[in-house]
């Protein structure tokens, strides 16, 4: 069968003739399914090996989701935490009156950058004071005006931008101060930044060493058939019509694998819920949300490692005659 299908593919193509594109995609589409079946008839057959090899995927691929959820959380506690810290307050000159203001107002909502800019008048900005002393300080009172300036109250899109443009706002002539917990804002681009840096490293060891485990796995069990090997090549198979249900099963072991990474994965975030209070922990687990994205990315990691692991080793068991 191995060979009957491997040349039979060819031979339709040569009766054919070479410009037959149909009968070319039909030759290869056969291949592929011919390879699959293999694959598969081979997975059922070495039912230990294919388990432990599957396993190997779905503990590495595992890990990766594990970590890639705990930073998405950290992401999303560290975003959270910084929209807090994307409003800024600009104070305007005494002299300043409110055209002045209404003039910076439309010019900051030009701002790609700003998603809102609202005007505080002197005597709102009084009265907040008011409320939230009392009347411990009668400001107008002592003085016999409203000492306050005008301000705009400003909200970006993130923390960043808002440390970029307050040194823009400072140089403005109008502008007398700008309020911002600076020290706050650039600790948070500082953490968002090693998170991001660290979880780029972190990723790249563990695909590395995933890749050597995984193909360790799949090389140990293409050595253990390599007599199966040998009788193919004898009796006439060509090298890519062996290596090619060896590199399908590394295509099977990356998605068996990836499915059950996401189901131990999912399992254990729903246990979790289930099981823990409301708190730091469960929201933690509530903000690793396993949406298309990491499923996909989670399915096409494991396809990626398993194939690639697979073709290495055929490439390095299976040698042409």
């Amino acid at each position: 069968m191995l060979i009957a299908s491997g040349s039979w593919s060819y031979e339709m193509v040569a009766l054919c003739g070479t410009n037959c594109v149909g009968c070319f995609a039909l030759s290869w589409l056969s291949l592929l399914a011919f390879f699959l079946t293999e694959a598969w008839i081979n997975l059922r057959r070495h039912g230990v090996a294919t388990f432990a090899t599957v396993f190997t995927v779905a503990l590495v691929v595992g890990l990766w989701g594990a970590f890639a959820l705990l930073v998405k959380g950290a992401q999303r506690w560290l975003l959270w935490e910084g929209a807090k810290l994307e409003r800024l307050c600009v104070f305007l000159k005494p002299q300043a009156d409110e055209q002045v203001a209404y003039r910076l107002q439309k010019r900051l909502r030009r701002l790609p950058q700003v998603i809102a800019v609202r005007f505080v008048h002197r005597e709102e900005g009084l009265r907040r004071i008011q409320q939230l002393f009392g009347d411990t300080v009668p400001l107008k009172d002592l003085i016999g005006h409203n000492p306050l300036p005008h301000a705009l109250e400003v909200t970006f899109q993130s923390p960043q931008a808002v440390a970029r443009c307050a040194a823009i706002l400072k140089k403005m002539p109008e502008v007398d101060e700008v309020a911002y917990p600076a020290a706050a804002v650039e600790r948070f681009v500082q953490l968002l930044g090693q998170v991001r840096r660290g979880a780029n490293v972190f990723s790249l060891l563990l695909a590395i060493a995933a890749f050597a485990l995984i193909h360790n796995a799949i090389r140990l069990s293409l050595y253990g058939r390599r007599n199966e090997i040998r009788i193919m090549q004898l009796v006439g198979a060509t090298v890519w019509t062996v290596r090619g249900p060896f590199i399908a099963e590394g295509f099977l072991y990356g998605v068996f694998g990836g499915l059950m990474a996401l189901a131990i994965l999912g399992g254990l975030r729903w246990l979790g819920l289930q099981t823990l209070e409301a708190g730091y922990l469960r929201g933690a687990l509530e903000a690793m949300v396993m949406d298309a994205d990491f499923v996909q990315q989670a399915l096409a990691l494991a396809v990626a490692l398993g194939t690639v692991s697979a073709t290495v080793a055929a490439l390095q068991l299976v040698k042409p005659q």
